[in-house]
């Protein structure tokens, strides 16, 4: 059944950019044959998944309690340790860390003066990293109102 659906939607978008084709159906039926073909890809490729807007809208809300949480752990660690504290066990443990955070420091520092103390790196790897968790929830927050748009009310 998949096989002939998909069959079906390529003939018919082959269709819709004949001249001859789109006279015929006028441009309010094409513009309803490609809603049906946006449908039939949204829901009929080999490797698609359909979320209910209730799942999505609890997602974003444990988003931003666990945003909210590594935020405030964040500013107690730092307020009871202090910056550069932290920034000289930071600089002790750099060799043993896993590359990738190496390498995320390393960026972070190069975007640093060369004279910065080394409670800016903390504080500019903390920010970094809260500026990667608010892409994140703006990522979150696109899909949430594509799939708004989508959803009847």
């Amino acid at each position: 059944m998949v096989d002939e659906v998909i069959e079906a939607r390529d003939y018919v978008a082959q269709l819709i950019n004949k001249g001859w084709f789109r006279h015929a159906v006028g441009e309010r039926g094409i513009r309803h044959i490609i809603s049906l073909l946006r449908f039939v890809d949204l829901n009929y490729r080999k490797c698609s998944a359909n979320f209910d807007l209730d799942f999505l809208i609890n997602l974003l809300d444990d988003y931003y309690n666990t945003e909210s949480r590594i935020r405030y752990f964040t500013r107690e660690l730092m307020r009871i340790q202090g910056y550069d504290n932290v920034a000289r066990q930071l600089i002790n443990a750099y060799p043993v860390l896993p590359p990738d955070l190496r390498e995320f420091l390393d960026k972070v520092s190069r975007s640093l003066p060369s004279d910065a103390a080394p409670g800016a790196l903390v504080e500019q790897a903390i920010n970094e990293l809260m500026k990667e968790l608010e892409s994140f929830r703006e990522k979150l927050i696109s899909i949430i109102n594509v799939a708004r748009s989508q959803c009847t009310q």
